[in-house]
């Protein structure tokens, strides 16, 4: 084994792993990296996105799943305290510029309360927990530059998906 992977396999060896959006792209490449080091994978989400879906083709074992909204807090608190994380990745979002100038609404409650409840169900969490909150290089203001975006860098938000991922990052910073 690599080094670097020796450091995941010590990092994450039976530790209890909650992923929301554990169904989407990204999210289910992540689930099936992580179930490779030996760690309790919980999932939270909603539905499988897309039919085909990569997350069904990857057919990871080992995995509990959560259906859940990320918007309702009374439940995601329940699952939370039931899994007693040692890591939370929140990837669980609605991720298409299209769909947000169809229906703002549901774009910023997902996007943006659902990133507060994570947060918010974490607070009452009576153990140590990391957490890798997932928002999008679309929250910053668009200058047009050569590098990559800096999370010092403004917060923009010139659709409905960038302006609910800016706000996710100001939560995010407010925790």
């Amino acid at each position: 084994m690599a080094t670097g992977f020796k450091e995941f396999h010590k990092t994450f060896f039976n530790k209890r792993i909650l992923i929301t959006g554990h169904t989407g792209f990204k999210g289910s490449w992540l689930t099936a990296f992580l179930s490779t080091y030996g760690c309790q994978i919980y999932g939270v989400s909603k539905n499988i996105p897309t039919n085909p879906s990569h997350y069904k083709l990857l057919k990871i074992k080992n995995l509990k799943n959560f259906k859940s909204d990320i918007t309702n807090l009374k439940l995601l608190k329940k699952i939370i305290f039931k899994v007693q994380p040692d890591y939370i990745f929140h990837l669980a979002a609605q991720s298409l510029v299209k769909t947000s100038y169809q229906d703002p609404n549901m774009t910023f409650t997902t996007n943006s309360i659902g990133t507060l409840n994570v947060l918010e169900a974490l607070r009452f969490l009576k153990k140590k927990c990391t957490v890798v909150m997932i928002t999008s290089d679309k929250s910053y203001k668009n200058l047009e530059i050569k590098r990559g975006y800096r999370e010092t860098d403004l917060i923009g938000g010139e659709d409905p998906y960038s302006a609910s991922k800016g706000c996710a990052e100001l939560i995010i910073q407010s925790y």
